[in-house]
């Protein structure tokens, strides 16, 4: 992390490569897999920021670590270009374009077949898009004082198929969220509280960066692109009991319509909560122990079973 002062604003460059080494099952038992990758590399410039960053649209991205099951939040690394304008007393307002193409984990093009009986396009794993044809357009307005901050924010989304007619293969779909994150001295210096709202159609990222399953649309007869839609509420709250142990709880409640007129309507609810217990014995070691839960509840007309899961980890971790 780089930073100049310069007589035209401060000037930043910011690289974070990260390299995971772990074991995956195989037909063989467990197999060791390593993966180096480019979290994030951008520059700043005044109100300038270029490269790949978290998206513009992301403001509460949950309070637990969330390693293996996240809260139903928008939490995105894309290729961006964005311009903040400050306004003075906290305020600003940011405009972004975002290649679509480019997010962490499933992105903003989501897609895992809802129906797989389907014979439409496609079944599970297997993603329905077709070439990306414009970037996502996203925009927000943020309040930051020093009880906490809020965010409203915007995003115009594209869905394109290539197995849609070419008259209908594409459509604009669109999220909107808000949330608030207030401290709160009178419980701990380190004390937050943060809650979140989004509704989107046709662009479920923006939602949820961790559905079960669902897509940003199906192709419908005669052939055209029919977007689903999807909301969630997000909250947290961290608390620390001495100077060296705090934790943290997250919740949240998604919902996903598909709104198909024929065929099976594979509509579920999915809730999710997770919390920790962090030690921070010393400055810069911590270690931390978490569980997370996820429950999925498929509507009747889906013929789908119900899933749940449970599951932990520690971690220790030294920063310096």
């Amino acid at each position: 992390d780089a930073r100049t002062n310069t007589e035209m604003g401060l000037l930043r460059s910011y690289i974070e490569i990260q390299q995971t080494i772990g074991s995956q099952p195989g037909r063989n038992g467990f197999a060791g897999t390593g993966t180096i990758n480019l979290e994030k590399a951008f520059i700043q410039f005044a109100g300038l920021t270029a490269g790949r960053a978290a998206s513009m649209f992301d403001f509460y991205t949950g309070d637990h670590l969330s390693s293996i099951f996240e809260t139903a939040h928008s939490d995105s690394i894309v290729n961006l270009l964005a311009y903040t304008f400050s306004f003075g007393n906290g305020i600003s307002a940011t405009l972004s374009i975002e290649d679509p193409s480019t997010g962490n984990g499933a992105g903003r093009r989501w897609s895992v077949d809802s129906d797989p009986t389907s014979v439409n396009y496609n079944t599970f794993g297997t993603s329905p898009y077709g070439a990306v044809k414009s970037p996502d357009l996203v925009a927000n307005i943020n309040l930051t004082q020093a009880w906490g901050s809020a965010q409203l924010m915007g995003a115009l989304h594209q869905d394109t198929s290539a197995f849609a007619a070419p008259a209908q293969a594409s459509k604009w779909g669109y999220a909107i969220g808000g949330g608030v994150k207030v401290n709160l001295p009178m419980l701990g210096a380190s004390d937050t509280f943060a809650i979140q709202a989004a509704y989107s159609k046709g662009a479920i990222s923006y939602v949820s960066p961790d559905w079960y399953a669902g897509s940003d649309f199906y192709v419908a007869a005669p052939g055209a692109i029919q977007q689903t839609s999807a909301w969630s509420v997000a909250a947290g709250l961290t608390h620390g009991w001495t100077k060296t142990l705090a934790s943290s709880l997250t919740a949240s409640y998604a919902s996903y319509d598909e709104a198909r007129t024929a065929g099976r309507n594979v509509d579920f609810k999915q809730f999710d909560i997770g919390g920790n217990l962090v030690w921070t014995p010393v400055t810069g070691l911590s270690v931390t122990g978490e569980v997370e839960y996820k429950k999925v509840d498929f509507s009747v007309a889906s013929a789908l079973a119900d899933r749940d899961a449970l599951v932990g980890f520690l971690r220790i971790r030294r920063d310096f």
